[in-house]
């Protein structure tokens, strides 16, 4: 995302990002750096970035024993889907956490 955005120039509203929502990354080094709500395009090349092989295994790992996380469904509300437009958000007030399975 961060590289597509850099790119395009004609890209008229912040591209959305959920990569402060990771716990960890990939990449050698750990998670790139916000610095006043941006992230500098990495400067290396390719994409800039170098794998970190350890992590990716870790990941990997994690994957085959967990499956594949179902980012459109929310286990709190069974049977709902997304939808565009949506006028059933979820309640901000509902304070059930869903269970993490790690």
């Amino acid at each position: 995302m961060l590289h597509l955005g850099a790119v395009l120039p004609n890209l008229s509203f912040a591209a959305d990002a959920h990569y402060h929502h990771l716990a960890g990354d990939v990449i050698a080094g750990g998670k790139l750096e916000y610095a006043d709500g941006a992230i500098s395009v990495p400067a290396g090349p390719g994409l800039g970035v170098r794998l970190d092989r350890d992590k990716l295994r870790e990941y990997a790992e994690l994957y085959r024993r967990l499956g594949p996380y179902p980012y459109d469904q929310d286990p709190l509300r069974p049977g709902w889907a997304p939808t565009i437009p949506n006028q059933r958000w979820a309640d901000p007030s509902d304070g059930r956490a869903p269970a993490v399975p790690f």
